[in-house]
């Protein structure tokens, strides 16, 4: 059986790609996308958000805030 990879584990090993300077950081239950002034762009359940989920939000704020598409 395949053990699914979280979105943390991908980002810290360099799967999961965000636009320049965004961030993840988590506690136990709540995986927080940082915009690249440290503030909030989106949170997710830590144990039930995928990777595609992530770089999606991510992308779309990207482009919200007026930032070059990745």
């Amino acid at each position: 059986m395949v053990e699914r990879m979280t979105a943390l584990e991908a980002y810290r090993t360099g799967i999961l790609i965000l636009p320049p300077d965004y961030e993840l950081e988590t506690d136990a239950e709540v995986l927080l996308l940082r915009r690249p002034d440290g503030s909030v762009a989106a949170g997710f359940v830590a144990e039930r958000v995928v990777s595609s989920e992530v770089v999606w939000a991510a992308r779309e704020d990207h482009k919200r805030h007026g930032r070059s598409s990745v």
